[in-house]
């Protein structure tokens, strides 16, 4: 099975941004032991005002936010996923959209042959596939990055569909030679 890094795709500069979340809510709650915190709580953020704002289906700063399509379809892949509802408000524009936060699991799942930078900061990551089980999207456990793995049957998924602004870039996995990957 492949694995690929789900992420923003940077090269829309006119992504919405999503600013104070800190603000209303605390790093932590972002972990399955917060989960009734997150449920009780009523989450919105204002976005950051600009000429242009572009609603991608997925938004990974400051923290991971789903649109209701893309949310649909991992659902459909991840049915026991913990999603939580946060509106996005436009101020100047009075316009609210509905995003959604998922509590991914943290998978202990990284191979001994990836490589840390002298601060720590992953400078190579190789999965060791024998330890992700049947994850179908999940975080990965002892790394401070905080990347989203997706498995090849979502991926494949995703890429049937047309989605705005995401990318999945191929992750190398133990024992196997790594072939250039595609955006």
């Amino acid at each position: 099975m492949n694995y690929f890094i789900l992420s923003q795709d940077e090269r829309i500069s006119s992504a919405v941004e999503p600013t104070g979340v800190f603000d209303v809510i605390r790093q932590e709650w972002l972990t399955p032991d917060y989960q009734e915190e997150l449920d009780e709580a009523i989450i919105q953020f204002d976005i950051k005002q600009k000429r242009e704002n572009d609603y991608l289906d997925f938004i990974d700063r400051p923290i991971p936010l789903y649109s209701n399509r893309l949310k649909t379809i991992i659902h459909k892949f991840a049915p026991k996923l913990f999603v939580k509802s946060v509106v996005l408000v436009d101020m100047e524009r009075i316009k609210q959209d509905l995003y959604w936060m998922m509590i991914l699991p943290r998978v202990n799942c990284l191979s001994e042959q990836s490589e840390f930078h002298k601060d720590g900061s992953l400078k190579r990551l190789v999965l060791n596939p024998e330890k992700i089980g049947r994850h179908t999207i999940f975080q990965i456990e002892g790394i401070r990055e905080p990347y989203i793995i997706i498995d090849l049957r979502l991926a494949e998924a995703l890429l049937r569909r047309d989605f705005f602004g995401i990318r999945l870039k191929k992750v190398e996995q133990a024992g196997r030679r790594m072939s250039h990957a595609h955006d």
